[in-house]
């Protein structure tokens, strides 16, 4: 049985594999690394998988890992919060074992390689994922080389649980946190290299909640956010409800078909909720940094104005793009491996 090495750390991407090994649990031997209490150790703990758990720490010798195991392809996410990931590609280089790295959404992309570093190219995996046609593009005009295009199937799952959901839509707005101090600090060793935090962006919207036409706001922490990060709203802004989701209680899922109007700054959240029909907004204050998410231009925002009309943004419904890409992992594997 082909035996695949994982690395996974943050918890997009580490749900897609769930979604994946759900789907192909006999059929490989898998072994995941993972830090103890990382959002990846979280999420695959709760997903209970048959898949081979090994606790890494700061002393972690990578090389005699994957000497002892010896597997046939080395598969990991890549995170901001840590560059481990690399030390696992560059690993896998050295011990010539295929290596693919795992690109979930459109942001950062060079940055995952450990850009801006001039040599940052070097740490670029054999292989590298996308799950769609805008990730496609992306990587392809950061000249990235041997890109796959593998079938989305956590996105799959969820637009089937959607299509089949029972969950009755609410009048109430979800606002898809970020931690964009931390990601500034570990990118660029400034937490304010945008100019902009994520706090920031929360408050403007509690202030123009009438906007919105509704006073109940659900905030859905981050993984890597901390659990009291916003409890301080609820004192602030005592005419409006807030919710706070811890993400490894209610499923990402359950949030989107439970709220009407989406917004975040960025990520990858934004592109499921326009996929799923909701009016999904990204509010990112004037700075240097963009929104890359594939969402509809007009829903790109850089303040909330006070003329602002729900009527003024799109929606839309159609899965069909996303349904038709890419090979199976199966596939995938097959072509790595031979």
């Amino acid at each position: 049985m082909v035996k695949i090495a994982l690395f996974f750390n943050d918890g997009g991407p580490s749900n897609n594999l769930i979604s994946i090994i759900k789907r192909y649990e006999e059929d490989y031997e898998w072994h995941l690394f993972a830090f103890k209490e990382s959002p990846a150790w979280l999420v695959f703990e709760k997903a209970n998988l048959g898949v081979c758990i090994k606790e890494l720490d700061k002393d972690s010798d990578i090389k005699q890992e994957l000497l002892f195991l010896k597997p046939a392809v080395v598969l990991v996410g890549t995170s901001w919060q840590n560059r481990t990931h690399l030390e696992f590609i560059k690993v896998a280089k050295t011990l010539h074992i295929p290596s693919v790295a795992m690109l979930e959404h459109w942001v950062n992309y060079r940055e995952r390689f450990g850009y801006p570093d001039k040599n940052y190219r070097k740490n670029i995996s054999d292989f590298i994922t996308v799950n769609d046609i805008y990730g496609y593009e992306m990587a392809d005009d950061l000249g990235f080389a041997n890109i796959i295009k593998l079938r989305f199937y956590n996105l799959l799952d969820d637009i089937e649980i959607f299509e089949n959901t029972q969950i009755k839509e609410q009048n109430s707005l979800l606002f898809i946190s970020e931690p964009t101090k931390k990601v500034a600090l570990n990118s660029y060793g400034n937490e304010n290299y945008w100019g902009f935090d994520e706090f920031e962006v929360y408050e403007e919207i509690c202030e123009n909640m009438e906007l919105f036409g509704t006073n109940e706001l659900n905030i859905r922490l981050h993984p890597s956010d901390e659990i009291g990060k916003y409890d301080y709203l609820t004192s602030r802004y005592k005419n409006i409800k807030i919710e706070i989701e811890n993400p490894y209680e209610t499923a990402l899922i359950s949030s989107l078909c439970k709220n009407k109007i989406i917004i975040g700054i960025d990520g990858f959240v934004l592109f499921e909720a326009m996929l799923l029909g909701k009016l999904s907004l990204s509010l990112m204050p004037p700075s240097k940094r963009e929104c890359v998410v594939p969402i509809f231009e007009q829903n790109k925002i850089r303040a909330i104005n006070k003329n602002m009309k729900l009527s003024d943004f799109k929606r839309a419904l159609s899965v069909d793009e996303i349904k038709s890409f890419g090979i199976d992992f199966a596939t995938m594997i097959k072509q790595i491996v031979k």
